[in-house]
C-alpha cells in the first residue's frame, strides 16, 4: 500500500453518525499554516514512492482556499495528491473536474451507509445523490483526459449502520470505487463479525477489495482483510 503523510486543514468532523451523538463543529486552520506543513511534509519525505500527501480533517472542501492547498503540494514537489473528503461538494460547481485537473488522482471517499439509511445518519437529505453524482463526475473527468486515479471509500462502522454493510459495500461497488476501508467508529459485539465477514464477501464478489483497521471483529477465515494502516491508501 502506498504511504501518504495527512494533513489536517481544520479540526473536528463534517460527516459523522447523529445517532451516536453530536461532535464539534469544523473549525478550519489558516491556509499559510497548512502551507507550511505541507511543504515541511514533502521536504521530509523519505523514500519512494513520493511524497505523498492527502488533505484531511473535516472535509476539505469546506475550506475557503482548498484550491490554493491544493497548488502549494504541487509546488512543493507532491507526486499524489489526495483528498478525504464526505463527497457532497464533489458534484457541485464542476469541483470533481477541477481539483481532478489541479492534481488530486486519489479519493478517500468517507461514507456511513448508501440511500436513505446514509442521508438519515449523517443528518443531510440528498448527501447519498450527491455523492454518486460528484463520483460519476471525477471519473468520467478521468476517462475522458486518460488519467489514472484512486478512489477508495472509507466507512466508519458502528452499530446503527451495521446490519447494512453488506448492502453499502455492493453500492460503493456499483459506483465504481476501487477499494472499500471499514475502521471502527465504536465498540462493537463479537457478534457483528459475521456481518463484517459478509461485507468483505459482498467486496470480491463486485470486485472491490475490503479490508479494516484490525479493531473490528473479522473472523479467522477473515483474517486477511484485518491488514490497513491509517497512514496508507
Amino acid at each position: 500500500m502506498l504511504r501518504f503523510d495527512s494533513i489536517r486543514v481544520g479540526d473536528g468532523e463534517t460527516l459523522h453518525c447523529r445517532r451516536c451523538g453530536q461532535s464539534a463543529p469544523p473549525a478550519y486552520h489558516a491556509t499559510a499554516a497548512i502551507a507550511e506543513r505541507i511543504r515541511a511534509a514533502a521536504a521530509a519525505w523519505e523514500g519512494h514512492p513520493g511524497p505523498n500527501i492527502v488533505l484531511t480533517g473535516p472535509d476539505p472542501f469546506g475550506h475557503p482556499e482548498l484550491p490554493a492547498l491544493i497548488a502549494v503540494c504541487g509546488e512543493a514537489g507532491t507526486e499524489r495528491i489526495a483528498l478525504e473528503t464526505d463527497g457532497g461538494a464533489l458534484g457541485a460547481y464542476r469541483n470533481a473536474e477541477g481539483v481532478l485537473r489541479a492534481g488530486v488522482t486519489n479519493l478517500r471517499l468517507r461514507a456511513l451507509a448508501a440511500g436513505p439509511l446514509g442521508d438519515e445518519l449523517s443528518g443531510h437529505r440528498g448527501l447519498d445523490a450527491s455523492v454518486r453524482a460528484g463520483l460519476r463526475a471525477y471519473l468520467s473527468a478521468a476517462e475522458h483526459d486518460d488519467a489514472v486515479v484512486a478512489v477508495t471509500a472509507l466507512v466508519a462502522v458502528c452499530r446503527h449502520n451495521l446490519a447494512a454493510l453488506p448492502a453499502t459495500v455492493a453500492s460503493l461497488a456499483s459506483w465504481g470505487v476501487h477499494a472499500v476501508r471499514l475502521s471502527s467508529a465504536a465498540a462493537l459485539p463479537p457478534s457483528a463479525a459475521a456481518v463484517i465477514a459478509a461485507a468483505c464477501d459482498t467486496g470480491m464478489v463486485n470486485r472491490v477489495w475490503v479490508d479494516t483497521d484490525g479493531v473490528l471483529p473479522l473472523p479467522d477465515s477473515h483474517r486477511l482483510h484485518a491488514v490497513w494502516d491509517r497512514g496508507a491508501l
